[in-house]
């Protein structure tokens, strides 16, 4: 296959902006040829920025398949309970995938799935895990590989979530019910989960224990006289509160970036009409605020690792244990500790150079879009069911952890 892979993107979103941006950023190596969004100004918007004709927009992903477009790979960044159908529909029509992750929003669901991939063989399915197309997550995989802190014992890994976006994000927004959407645990941290597997050499998760729920978001703290919007809501409460929509949204522009207009205008009315004006204490939203989960894999490794929605910042701050060393890391340092010469090495990821350096995730949005065409141009199909069956048990530990929470903790075997 040639360069540029030829893409249509089935949702127009914040997540499907970013991949199809990839084209513009790396028109030799990609290029748009289609769109399909239920949301005609979004569709559009992208259509403008690629120069596609009329013909190349479609209403939604049915359309899109049915006109059968000249292209290589479907981008599937719709929201997470319409995955399943358009990826096996697109597979069926003989396309590859880029399918955002989470695959499903059901176990049965995913495994679903991987018998399509399974049957079809020699097609790349590539799920959005972009945290392995980062120089710094690689960098830790490459430790580890090397040996560089012996066997690997223990992991502690927390991923700082944040309180803003754990308002935006999971309360007011697309992830905040988990009927509509997926679990957090799932949606947040399949990323982790498939960190963890990666570093560990594609060893299998054997136990899964977790504990969390949601200790602030919910009607128990919502203030005495606290309105049902936060526009509505009287200043002596609206000014104090850390999760004010007012501020969040129109006096700092914290979270405009997912939204296509970013105007004054539009983000007012958004907050007088849509969900993310309202109240984080009187939505209907039942996603966890924080969520621990103990893994054990085989070779007795195990894994500690907190998703919290209450911090300050966000991103991954990560210990590794080994038989000869310790790594730790806080997303952008990494310092590792030798037992044998007592040295201490210092690594930082903003001097190493890279194609995918500069865009969102650490520079693994571009990392794993660099990696979806180098595969398709160069890579053996052979082994394209295997990339998918390695994002396919993240999401078996992730659906492990979530069934463990609901238990009270009891112990999953995530087989």
């Amino acid at each position: 296959m040639d360069w540029p892979i030829r893409m249509v993107i089935l949702g127009a979103g914040d997540r499907g902006r970013t991949y199809a941006s990839y084209a513009e950023a790396y028109p030799g190596r990609a290029r748009v040829v289609g769109v399909a969004d239920i949301d005609p100004a979004a569709a559009r918007a992208v259509a403008a920025r690629h120069g596609l004709p009329p013909g190349a927009v479609w209403g939604d992903w049915h359309e899109a398949v049915a006109a059968r477009p000249d292209c290589d790979v479907m981008v599937i960044a719709m929201p997470d309970a319409i995955h399943v159908e358009p990826a096996s529909a697109c597979l069926d029509a003989g396309y590859h995938l880029l399918l955002e992750k989470p695959m499903a929003r059901r176990w049965a669901a995913c495994e679903a799935l991987a018998a399509k991939v399974r049957e079809k063989g020699d097609r790349l399915v590539m799920v959005g895990h972009v945290l392995r197309y980062t120089v710094y997550f690689r960098k830790i995989h490459d430790l580890l590989a090397a040996g560089a802190i012996g066997d690997v014992v223990s992991i502690q890994h927390i991923e700082q979530v944040g309180y803003m976006h754990a308002a935006h994000s999971f309360c007011r927004g697309n992830w905040g019910n988990t009927e509509r959407a997926t679990p957090m645990i799932l949606q947040k941290c399949c990323h982790d989960f498939d960190q963890f597997v990666w570093w560990l050499g594609g060893r299998r998760c054997t136990g899964v224990s977790s504990f969390g729920g949601t200790a602030l978001f919910n009607a128990a703290h919502r203030p005495a006289g606290a309105a049902a919007r936060c526009l509505d809501c009287p200043a002596a409460i609206e000014r104090t509160c850390p999760f004010s929509a007012k501020k969040i949204y129109l006096e700092r522009q914290d979270w405009r970036y997912p939204f296509v207009d970013k105007s004054d205008a539009a983000m007012e009315r958004m907050l007088r009409e849509g969900p993310y004006g309202r109240c984080v204490y009187a939505c209907d939203n039942d996603a966890v605020d924080h969520q621990i989960v103990n893994l054990r894999f085989e070779g007795g490794v195990s894994v500690a690792h907190q998703m919290e929605s209450f911090t300050y910042a966000g991103g991954r701050h990560t210990k590794i244990f080994g038989t000869r060393g310790e790594i730790v890391g806080d997303g952008r340092h990494l310092t590792i500790h030798h037992f044998d010469t007592r040295t201490t090495e210092l690594w930082d990821a903003a001097l190493e150079a890279g194609l995918a350096q500069g865009s969102g995730h650490g520079g693994g949005d571009y990392g794993l879009m660099d990696e979806l065409t180098r595969l398709l141009r160069e890579g053996d199909p052979a082994t394209f069911p295997g990339i998918f069956e390695a994002s396919l048990e993240s999401h078996r530990i992730a659906f492990a952890a979530e069934a463990s929470r609901e238990a009270d903790g009891a112990l999953m075997l995530a087989e």
